[in-house]
C-alpha cells in the first residue's frame, strides 16, 4: 500500500502533505520490523557485529531524517532551532556513513558505537526540549507534539541498543 503511494506521488498522480522521503522513511521502518519478525520465525545464525552496525546504519541515517523533518517542519523564524537540526542532520549522515565503512572493516566497530551513542544522546536531549516547547507553544513550527513525542520516543529506543551494542 505504501509503496502503491510513494509510486503515484513520485509520479504526480497523487497529492500528499508528506514528504516523498517521510512515506519511504516509513516503508524502510515497516520493512526492519518485518526482517526481525522472519528472523525469529527462521531461528537462523546471526552475526552480532554485523546486525549491530546494520541497526546503526539504519537508525543513523533515521536520525538524519527526523532532523531534516524537523528542519522542514519548522517555522523560518526558528533560526537556532532550524541551525541545530541541520547540524543533527549532517551530524547522522556522517555516522550513517561510518557505520556502513565499519561493515567493510575500515572502521572500528567500538568507535562507531561511541560516536553514534554521543549523537544520539544530543539529538534526545534535543527533541526533548523541541517536544516540551511545542507542547508549551514556545517554538513556530507545523509540527505536532505527537511527532514530537514519536521522534524522540525512537530516539530512546536506539539509545537502549546502543547501550546494548556498546557492551560487546
Amino acid at each position: 500500500f505504501k509503496e502503491t503511494i510513494l509510486k503515484n506521488v513520485l509520479a504526480c498522480k497523487m497529492f500528499t502533505l508528506n514528504y516523498p522521503l517521510l512515506i519511504d522513511h516509513i516503508m524502510r521502518e515497516a520493512r526492519l520490523y518485518l526482517r526481525f519478525v522472519q528472523r525469529l520465525q527462521e531461528k537462523g545464525f546471526i552475526d552480532i557485529e554485523r546486525e549491530a552496525l546494520e541497526q546503526e546504519a539504519f537508525w543513523n541515517r533515521i536520525m538524519a531524517e527526523h532532523s531534516k523533518f524537523i528542519r522542514g517542519l519548522l517555522d523560518p523564524t526558528e533560526e537556532a532551532l532550524l541551525n541545530r537540526a541541520n547540524a543533527f542532520a549532517n551530524e547522522f549522515d556522517e555516522l550513517t556513513l561510518e557505520a556502513r565503512a565499519a561493515m567493510d572493516r575500515t572502521i572500528p566497530f567500538n568507535e562507531v558505537t561511541r560516536d553514534s551513542l554521543r549523537a544520539t544522546r544530543g539529538i534526545r536531549d534535543f527533541k526533548a526540549q523541541a517536544t516540551e516547547g511545542l507542547l508549551d507553544c514556545n517554538i513556530l513550527s507545523i509540527i505536532i507534539p505527537l511527532l514530537g513525542d514519536h521522534t524522540l520516543r525512537e530516539a530512546n529506543h536506539y539509545l537502549r541498543l546502543l547501550k546494548q551494542f556498546s557492551r560487546r
